[in-house]
């Protein structure tokens, strides 16, 4: 039995109430709790029998919680977090093989150029994360002045200190030494900043294509 449109904005408002405004979610939850309700209806429930069972099941869905891939002082709604964690994991083994994979090679394998090599690769890196910052900062600035939440937005948002990895690695040491050996906490701090980067960059895309069909649907 299908619900009336008045039925549906309770289902909306219950919505509402909870917080849950994240709008790649929003819609895929409100039709699973309206199919709820209406199966629960051919059963010959009430719409407010209904209603009132399928919001004790979903309640617990927008609980806050957290997870350690993000950082337990970062909090959102089960719903949120566990979609948060389906679609960051990849990027968070990613983050780990840049950071810790270039300082056990080097452990292995010692890489040693020319002093003038070195000082020209240090500066090129320099400038390279000069850049990286200041693109990561004009990420953090039009992602705060969308105001629209997504999970993506969540996401990037338990990422932003991550960049302090370019400063370790390109400011306050140097990958390369001045006798031109390869350091290897520097190289796995520089590798390590350069994943953060790239995964601020997708998310803050995914973010703004999400935003793009909310405002343009």
């Amino acid at each position: 039995m299908e619900v009336t449109k008045a039925q549906i904005q309770q289902v909306e408002t219950y919505l509402a109430k909870k917080n849950f405004d994240f709008i790649d979610l929003k819609v895929e939850v409100l039709d699973h709790m309206i199919s709820d309700i209406e199966s629960l209806r051919t059963k010959k429930y009430s719409f407010e029998d209904a209603f009132r069972i399928t919001v004790l099941k979903w309640n617990k869905h927008f609980a806050e919680t957290s997870s350690f891939y993000f950082g337990f002082h970062y909090s959102e709604s089960k719903l949120v977090v566990k979609n948060a964690i389906k679609m960051f994991k990849p990027f968070y083994f990613l983050y780990l093989a840049a950071y810790l994979l270039p300082g056990a090679f080097l452990t292995l394998v010692p890489i040693k150029v020319a002093e003038d090599t070195a000082s020209f690769i240090n500066g090129f890196l320099v400038s390279f994360a000069s850049a990286l910052l200041a693109y990561l900062f004009i990420i953090v600035i039009k992602t705060k002045q969308s105001k629209v939440k997504t999970t993506y937005r969540f996401i990037l948002k338990t990422q932003y200190l991550g960049v302090f990895l370019l400063v370790l690695g390109a400011f306050l040491g140097a990958v390369f030494n001045d006798e031109g050996e390869m350091n290897a906490v520097y190289t796995g701090f520089t590798s390590g900043g350069f994943a953060i980067t790239y995964t601020c960059h997708y998310f803050f895309k995914k973010h703004q294509e999400a935003v793009h069909l909310y405002t343009t649907s």
